[in-house]
């Protein structure tokens, strides 16, 4: 039978055996068995040292599925203190710059000398009063140039930030490209001979450009967009012209090489020809019509010279025909014995007769 020294010695062992991390519960069963002050001591030790572990074992494994997460993370994740150094940093930063996570733990910002961008936002960030910030930067690393979204936030009063990079390259270049295109078609748009217009189902020009407004008479695309704005009855000189286009568009989704007469903005007529397309959205729904307009009215006119002189040579050529039939006619046998013997006839005698 242990003392109660003994037993006392037991529970400050304990107390020690919990700093080591090698407390064992069972070497207290004994004491905490006590009705007295001592027992219930060491059951209330006990109690807390396992609870205690219970909470640091949840902590690790919510650590651990913290940490599980943000090594998941497509995207760069980096801790910095106040003064502007690496506290830690995910996986996915680390392997991007061919580095251990503990390779940054210590270093200031800007170390790897692959671009100040970053760093110089960083340090502007930590100076400032704000909570959170984001930008779009430009990281170089081994010759290649890539954009990140940089979301940062403070935390702890301000003495720690994690910052989240998030590569949006992709998105940076197709939005160049999309800006370069965009200013491709808009310098033909703008510089094109030919008319490029988009117009409304309900007979009202959304767009048009320089060389359509010329082909009209107008002096500029907002002067025509604005004064035409019933398509049907102020450009086509057919009143059902409009009709027409439209009923080929909803049978063909398009027209080409449609040739009509339209009206000028002084009244004067033209010819044209377009090329268009019925625009639709993905549920089929009609949005607009964007085409192609031709002044065509000096070969509309060559063409009709030429059918008024192909006219004029059919008619010469049956008069030469003719003449031909003729002359075959008063050339034959036939019409020679005739005429010599019409010739012969005392007229005079051929009355009296």
């Amino acid at each position: 039978m242990e003392s109660y020294i003994q037993q006392v010695e037991k529970l400050t062992d304990a107390a020690a055996a919990v700093e080591n991390n090698s407390f064992d519960p069972r070497k207290l069963k004994q004491v905490a068995a006590r009705n007295d002050e001592l027992g219930h001591l060491a059951r209330v030790f006990t109690q807390m040292v396992l609870t205690s572990k219970t909470r640091e074992q949840e902590l690790a494994t919510a650590k651990e599925q913290l940490e599980a997460v943000l090594n998941a993370v497509p995207g760069a994740i980096s801790w910095i203190d106040s003064r502007g150094v690496y506290i830690g940093v995910n996986r996915y930063l680390a392997q991007n710059l061919h580095l251990s996570p503990d390779a940054f733990v210590g270093k200031e910002l800007g170390f790897l000398n692959s671009g100040n961008e970053f760093a110089n936002f960083m340090r502007q960030f930590l100076a400032s009063s704000q909570e959170s910030t984001c930008q779009i930067i430009e990281s170089c690393v081994n010759d290649t140039v890539n954009y990140y979204l940089i979301a940062a936030q403070k935390y702890q009063q301000g003495k720690a930030t994690v910052s989240v990079g998030i590569d949006v390259t992709q998105h940076k270049r197709a939005e160049e490209a999309l800006r370069i295109a965009e200013e491709n078609y808009r310098s033909i748009f703008e510089n094109a001979l030919e008319g490029i217009f988009q117009s409304s189902p309900d007979g009202r020009y959304i767009s048009v450009n320089p060389a359509m407004a010329r082909i009209y008479g107008y002096q500029s695309p907002e002067e025509m967009i604005a004064e035409v704005t019933q398509i049907a009855t102020q450009i086509y000189v057919d009143p059902h012209g409009r009709e027409e286009f439209q009923n080929l568009m909803e049978e063909c989704g398009e027209v080409k090489d449609w040739v009509s007469q339209v009206y000028r903005k002084d009244g004067s007529k033209i010819w044209v020809e377009e090329n268009t397309r019925a625009v639709r959205d993905r549920y089929g729904n009609l949005l607009y019509y964007e085409g192609i307009i031709e002044d065509v009215t000096q070969r509309k006119q060559e063409e009709e010279s030429l059918k008024r002189q192909l006219q004029e040579l059919r008619i010469e050529i049956d008069h030469q025909k003719r003449a031909r039939e003729v002359a075959a006619i008063t050339q034959a046998d036939y019409f020679q014995d005739l005429q010599a013997e019409v010739a012969n006839i005392d007229i005079d005698e051929f009355w009296e007769n």
